[in-house]
């Protein structure tokens, strides 16, 4: 009951932040004296965003009105404020900042018609303006989208302009055809600085704030994927060194999680950078965990179940702790927490049903969750299982792997441990399809090379002549 209250109470907190926002466009609106008709095609837009799309990846509505406030003042104070064109409204910038924020396009899509319009509106009702900035902000969010390079996000920039000078050019031209002769040449090149200007500006600002925003929004863009992917990271240079067994377990399970999510059309390089940090609370014990043994010294043997559950269940938490402490952001956090789900402790959960019988252990030897809330999460607990059974198979045939692969999935299905996640079956079946090949690739067999016999009797003679 008191969590059902909790769940009321921070939805109409939600509803209600939401309803403030527009009541402030309304007043900002009525301060500029811009047509109210903008505030009713806002109100649809988020309605259309948040219940009827129901979009993935979607801020909260604090995080909207915070992007909706930039979104009204930037063509405020491009044109009444700085007395800039139109054209020069850095709505693409802000296409550029939301794509890389969120990897959406519909969002993006949204609060571009959003500004463009309102820019057409504060632009004395000038549809062209509002018809050219869209053009260019699409261009943006089209090419950012996944990229992975800084150089990208400012070729991405280029173009936009390039495209906004087109669509800007066309509607002038259909406003004045004098636009092209002699006459006109310097308004031609005027406007052609401003497009450009717009987009190459636009992409180095947002370079320039883009982790500000990461660090308000509490999201990791793909650039930032990119810093955490370095092997000198602090956390991965303890993993090589001090637990080099779970080191090369997360390489390979980061190679399966990045292949299945490109498959499942989730974000490939979250699944594999997420894969290389989910098991780094084992630095705290590594000679604890079996791939880390050391002379097959079996550290487990003397203790008590009850006290290797806590050990292995702590690995979690204490990987938590590290991840905070090395500022890791949110969502890599999340793979850490969520990879193991509610899942069962089930070696030492077996162990302690063979001592204890009538106990009743299945609560006690289960990880705390939650249950992975994400793709890219669902994928490398997947991942992380299969990986750990497939280092198990006595003779791994492709019919063995297969069937392995399928079990796993088959049974966290059936747990409901993937019904967070917004896995489809068509993309576990997908994922299954992806592992089974990347296993394959790893367990590939080689062909007997014959021996050398001239070499060898060559070393046989070399020998007999010494003597």
């Amino acid at each position: 009951m008191k969590i059902f209250n909790e769940k009321k109470q921070n939805k109409f907190l939600e509803h209600f932040i939401g309803l403030i926002f527009f009541v402030i466009i309304g007043l900002i609106f009525y301060k500029y004296d811009i047509d109210f008709s903008m505030v009713i095609l806002t109100f649809i837009l988020f309605v259309y965003a948040k219940f009827f799309r129901k979009i993935d990846n979607l801020p909260s509505n604090l995080d909207l009105c915070i992007l909706g406030m930039i979104a009204i003042w930037i063509p405020l104070l491009t044109i009444t404020t700085f007395k800039i064109s139109g054209y020069g409204i850095s709505v693409i910038g802000f296409a550029i900042l939301i794509t890389l924020l969120f990897e959406n396009l519909e969002l993006s899509f949204i609060f571009s018609v959003f500004i463009s319009l309102l820019g057409a509106s504060i632009g004395d009702n000038n549809l062209g303006i509002g018809i050219s900035l869209l053009a260019g902000s699409i261009t943006a969010s089209m090419l950012t989208i996944r990229i992975r390079r800084r150089f990208q996000v400012i070729k991405a920039g280029f173009f936009a302009g390039l495209i906004l000078f087109i669509f800007a050019y066309i509607s002038e031209r259909r406003l004045s055809p004098f636009v092209m002769s002699g006459l006109d040449l310097p308004f031609l090149r005027d406007l052609l600085s401003v497009c450009l200007i717009n987009g190459l500006l636009s992409s180095f600002i947002v370079l320039g704030i883009l982790p500000v925003f990461e660090y308000i929004f509490k999201v990791v863009t793909n650039i930032s994927l990119l810093e955490l992917s370095d092997f000198n990271h602090p956390l991965l240079r303890r993993l090589i060194l001090e637990a080099p067994g779970t080191y090369q377990h997360s390489l390979v399970v980061a190679n399966l999680s990045e292949s299945a999510a490109e498959a499942a059309s989730a974000n490939s390089l979250l699944a594999r950078v997420g894969a290389y940090y989910h098991d780094v609370g084992k630095l705290v014990k590594p000679d604890y965990f079996t791939e880390n043994l050391v002379r097959f010294k079996d550290m487990h043997k003397k203790l008590k179940p009850s006290i290797s559950k806590l050990i292995i269940l702590n690995h979690v938490k204490e990987g938590v702790d590290l991840a905070k402490k090395h500022n890791l952001k949110p969502k890599i956090i999340d793979f850490i927490i969520q990879h193991h789900g509610k899942t069962l402790v089930y070696y030492f959960y077996h162990r302690a049903r063979e001592l204890e019988p009538e106990g009743k252990h299945e609560e006690d030897y289960r990880y705390h969750g939650p249950k992975p809330q994400s793709k890219e999460t669902a994928i490398v607990a997947l991942a992380d299982t299969i990986e750990a059974l497939s280092r198990t198979l006595d003779e791994p045939t492709p019919s063995r792997i297969e069937e392995m692969v399928r079990e796993v999935v088959k049974s966290r299905f059936m747990d409901g441990e993937l019904d967070e996640s917004s896995l489809t079956m068509k993309d576990l079946e997908k994922i299954t399809q992806s592992f089974v090949r990347m296993l394959n690739a790893v367990f590939h067999t080689r062909i007997n090379y014959p021996k050398d016999e001239s070499r060898n009797n060559k070393q046989t003679k070399s020998k007999e002549n010494k003597s």
